[in-house]
């Protein structure tokens, strides 16, 4: 049995996958490229686009912030369930 590490890039309206990135192993490039994806499907929307993260390791790569300020777009991070 092996892992694959899926990133996917989903709308929150109706439960459409806009992108996503699958691999053997966690990688920023997968990340990246389905950020890009995601990026690109919804370049035509009006309003300010809003990417959710689950505070994982991607979320806080510069390049994920540089994308940020490149496009229109804000990412929102979920808080952590406190115990």
């Amino acid at each position: 049995m092996h892992k694959l590490y899926l990133d996917p890039f989903m709308d929150m309206c109706n439960g459409e996958i806009l992108s996503f990135g699958i691999d053997k192993h966690p990688s920023a490039k997968n990340v990246m490229n389905a950020l890009e994806q995601a990026i690109e499907i919804t370049s035509d929307c009006p309003y300010r686009r809003t990417f959710h993260s689950d505070q994982g390791w991607a979320y806080q790569m510069s390049a994920y912030a540089s994308a940020e300020t490149r496009t229109y777009f804000s990412k929102v991070c979920l808080e952590k369930a406190s115990a």
